[in-house]
């Protein structure tokens, strides 16, 4: 692991179809524009703090990857533990920077049983993932993280950075199901293809008196996660 300062690097990536000018932080892979297309003098990117630690997985091995949301009915970002050790940061391999919303990706995208692939932007030829609703719903334009610069492929797919990096297996739930009622904990671990919902492997969560399928529960709840 690498701490370093990584500072707002800003850029002007053009305009909207409204004329409205936008800028984006190659740093922090975030929007650093207002609605009126006015430079911020810092990104709006919300968790800056883990850019300052850095996981060099070509350096630092890794054995373990598991997420795990205490109760995701209240709030929708997660632990992140690296060989079993709580880490709070970003992964980086060659020229990819991954965070939290990355590995959220993958979980949406494997309990979807998507089919993930190489995506590269036609701006900087960048590796791109999808995450959050764009991580179980294939779609042929992508915003590219790294450079900010929207870009269409020919095919509607689903981008990931870490699947080439790791043999991510197909998430597998018994034919089950758990009451969740004010608190639900959601764990995933993912080289072992291992999601818990309250300790339970599951594929329906019983809510309200309602039944619903574990991959429609948390794409509600994650949706927004990109």
């Amino acid at each position: 692991m690498v701490q370093l300062q990584m500072k707002c690097s800003i850029d002007f990536i053009g305009k909207k179809r409204n004329g409205v000018e936008q800028y984006w932080c190659i740093t922090h892979k975030a929007l650093a524009s207002d609605k009126q297309g006015n430079r911020l003098s810092s990104c709006l990117c919300p968790h800056k703090e883990v850019f300052e630690n850095v996981w060099d997985i070509e350096k630092g091995p890794i054995k373990s990857l598991e997420i795990l949301f205490m109760n995701i009915l209240e709030n929708t970002i997660p632990l992140i533990f690296v060989n079993h050790e709580l880490f709070h940061g970003v992964f980086q391999y060659k020229s990819s920077l991954l965070n939290y919303k990355d590995l959220v990706g993958i979980m949406l995208s494997k309990l979807n049983d998507i089919s993930l692939e190489e995506v590269r932007c036609n701006h900087c030829n960048q590796m791109h993932s999808d995450n959050g609703k764009f991580a179980y719903t294939p779609h042929k334009t992508h915003l590219c993280l790294y450079c900010g610069h929207l870009f269409r492929v020919k095919e509607a797919n689903i981008g990931s950075e870490m699947e080439p990096i790791f043999p991510i297996p197909k998430i597998k739930l018994e034919h089950a199901s758990v009451l969740v009622a004010s608190h639900c904990r959601v764990q995933y671990d993912l080289l072992k293809g291992i999601l818990l919902i309250n300790s339970k492997s599951v594929d329906k969560i019983v809510m309200n008196g309602q039944e619903e399928n574990i991959e429609d529960f948390l794409n509600s709840f994650l949706e927004n996660e990109y």
